[in-house]
């Protein structure tokens, strides 16, 4: 029987889903389209040319895994254009608060997750661990979507520094739960940040399988409420 005492999950896509899977472009659309400054770069396409770059040219600034927060990244793009501080303070702060608008109202917790995590929630104690980009912004969905009560606490890459699979975030998480490792179960539906990663790290992991492309997984769930199967 296991003896897990900790359940740490992903959040995107696992806890909280996205009515519109988001890619480059539709994540640069939510913080272009509406922010009030679009003639600032003078079309969309511009805008996404001077996203992709900017992404591309503070990574090779970074070590490998290790975050930078996104709205940095916006007021970089905005530099390029203009070395007027107020001017780069406002648009930086119109381009971010429009981004994060649009990406909050693309998500959603279903009612079967929630059921899910208010029945674990009364016998193990519960983490997030997510790959995040906006300081505080999984703590925001968790509240507004009506789960934040659940979790005992929050663990993002852009407070820790560094995303998964590095073992950094998991440190902190494995400190944070006061368990010891063979304790934990990670879930989660990346194969490599929520299953493989957990995994090496000295976690027991489940993969949340939702297309079924992981077969060969040991531990694999389809919807979070399949998860109580590997508790008993």
């Amino acid at each position: 029987m296991p003896g897990y005492k900790c359940i740490l999950f992903d959040c995107m896509e696992t806890v909280v889903d996205v009515l519109e899977k988001p890619d480059m472009r539709l994540y640069a659309y939510w913080a272009y389209a509406g922010c009030g400054y679009e003639s600032f770069w003078g079309s969309f396409d511009a805008f996404l040319d001077s996203y992709i770059k900017v992404k591309a040219e503070l990574e090779k600034c970074l070590n490998a895994f290790e975050e930078f927060d996104l709205f940095k990244r916006f007021g970089h793009m905005v530099k390029q254009l203009t070395d007027d501080s107020s001017i780069i303070e406002n648009v930086t702060k119109a381009v971010s608060k429009n981004y994060w608008r649009n990406y909050k109202s693309n998500c959603i917790v279903f009612n079967n997750v929630k059921s899910c995590l208010a029945e674990l929630h009364e016998g193990y104690k519960l983490g997030i661990v997510s790959n995040f980009a906006v300081e505080d912004g999984i703590e925001e969905l968790l509240e507004i979507n009506g789960i934040g009560k659940y979790f005992d606490f929050v663990v993002t890459s852009i407070k820790t520094g560094w995303k998964k699979p590095h073992f950094k975030i998991y440190d902190t998480a494995l400190e944070l739960a006061k368990v010891t490792k063979e304790e934990i179960l990670f879930v989660g539906d990346d194969y490599v940040c929520d299953y493989e990663g957990p995994k090496k790290y000295g976690f027991d992991a489940v993969l949340l399988d939702k297309d079924c492309n992981h077969g060969n997984v040991e531990k694999r769930i389809v919807t979070i409420d399949k998860l109580t199967g590997y508790l008993i």
